[in-house]
């Protein structure tokens, strides 16, 4: 019996949408829409509103998204009452939507139909329960034509009001857009620059001519002088080679390669034929030009080999490790030049060229990574600066208008269109990319229309008031 239950209210409830009452038929753009109320009269309580689509050859029509609203004016010290619905499809081109209305009185029902292949449409009806039936509001419906070629329906505005709240227009036509792209980053040593000092043997240091960090040297400078047994003993075995002769000269030539290995000079070898004795020590040079930026030795550290015992960076030319956010990852490209600042330079302004680009987004940051070279011959680009990055990318000529004429709807954007006899249409826009002060206009617009751009917010909500821009969004 429990399971019979559920089945008996079903048929209860599909018995009971037949016997709702005959619908009343209207047109919404190139739909017959069959209107009905259940219960009728309405009350105060839960009501439904049967809907039935036919296109123009009387076939019922599938699939329609339909968005419904019942709002009810503020009236007093009461404030205004809406909601929405929810809407079932029964099939042969049949809906029903429920909906719950909290009180009697007059009531405003919006019904908004998407159906594939159809041109959106709305519906507008007034109920008042507990009085029976309904009225459909008759009107031209959003983007239909009039006879004069424009748009019927949105609102008019004499020239006295236009001037009174400070309508001002713009030209819908083609401009060259540009993108301002921003970023951050930081300053850092052109690792092309960089140059380690390192030791291929085992040694210790006896004293240094380099002893602090930040100092600036030039290429051959002397940097330290070490002691190493392991030089010592190779030092001697060169000697012993070069002593004897005949058989003995391929000792001295592999006894020399392996000094030199080690990073002794032809002139070095020469000192040590002359003078005929060794010492173990040798002074190490700077191998560039440039600043120390670390220095990781002290007077008798013992070195180890491949220790890095001098950084030395030349900081004529500098990185900026920028990034840029995700949405402006499109407009960033190899080659193109940007403007540097740094806080701690105010007025200064450095230019730069983007030479890479990594390649793929920062999963935690989302941000892109760029790097940009800029020559730094002044030396006021220090690494680890922070960067604040500029660049400028052209977008090409396009039909646009000034952002500011367009007015958002939920999902959807307008802008109001001059129009003859003082009347202001607002028209759905489909935009592209945004350049600056004006949008890309990809449909929706033609070139020469005059659309306001300013006060579209005053515009905006005499025109929700009026039903002249659709309140409801398919669901």
């Amino acid at each position: 019996m429990r399971r019979s239950l559920p089945l008996l209210l079903s048929v209860l409830a599909t018995a009971g949408c037949g016997k709702a009452p005959p619908p009343q038929t209207t047109t919404a753009g190139d739909l017959s829409v069959g209107l009905a109320l259940d219960p009728d009269p309405p009350r105060a309580g839960d009501n439904a509103l049967l809907v039935t689509l036919q296109d123009v050859s009387g076939k019922p029509v599938e699939g329609a998204a339909l968005a419904f609203e019942y709002a009810m004016p503020a009236m007093g010290a009461m404030p205004e009452m809406k909601g929405g619905g929810e809407t079932q499809s029964l099939g042969q081109g049949r809906y029903r939507i429920g909906y719950p209305l909290q009180m009697n009185g007059d009531w405003t029902l919006n019904l908004g139909i998407d159906a594939p292949g159809h041109p959106r449409a709305r519906v507008r009806l007034m109920v008042s329960p507990p009085r029976k039936g309904f009225t459909v509001e008759k009107g031209a419906a959003p983007g239909t034509r009039t006879a004069d070629g424009g748009e019927a329906g949105g609102i008019e505005v004499s020239p006295y009001r236009q001037q009174l709240v400070g309508v001002r227009f713009a030209t819908v036509e083609e401009r060259e857009l540009t993108r301002s792209i921003r970023g951050f980053g930081q300053v850092e040593v052109d690792e092309r620059q960089l140059a380690d000092v390192t030791l291929r043997y085992e040694a210790f240091v006896e004293s240094l001519s380099v002893a602090e960090t930040g100092r600036a040297v030039k290429a051959g400078e002397p940097l330290l002088t070490l002691y190493s047994p392991d030089l010592l003993a190779a030092e001697e075995e060169y000697l012993a080679a070069s002593a004897g002769g005949g058989s003995e000269s391929a000792l001295r030539t592999a006894a020399g390669r392996r000094l030199r290995l080690w990073g002794l000079s032809d002139v070095d070898l020469a000192r040590l034929r002359s003078e005929g004795r060794t010492a173990g020590r040798l002074t190490l040079r700077s191998p560039a030009s440039g600043v120390v930026l670390e220095k990781n030795v002290v007077v008798g550290t013992r070195v180890m080999p491949g220790q890095v015992l001098y950084r030395i960076g030349n900081l004529g030319k500098v990185w900026i490790q920028a990034q840029f956010f995700e949405s402006e990852a499109p407009f960033v490209a190899v080659g193109e030049t940007a403007a540097i600042s740094v806080p701690a330079l105010p007025g200064e302004t450095m230019e730069g060229r983007v030479t890479f680009l990594a390649p793929r987004v920062d999963e935690k940051t989302r941000t892109l990574r760029a790097r940009i070279e800029l020559p730094n011959p002044k030396r006021l680009l220090l690494p680890g600066m922070f960067a604040d990055v500029r660049a400028e990318r052209s977008l090409g000529k396009m039909l646009s208008v000034p952002t500011t004429a367009l007015l958002m709807s939920g999902e959807h954007r307008y802008a109001f269109v001059d129009r003859p006899n003082s009347r202001l249409q607002p028209v759905e826009v489909e935009v592209g990319v945004t350049g600056g002060e004006f949008t890309q206009v990809r449909s929706g617009l033609s070139a020469g229309e005059q659309v306001v751009i300013g006060p579209t917010f005053l515009l905006g909500s005499e025109a929700q008031l009026r039903d002249a821009i659709p309140r409801w969004s398919a669901q």
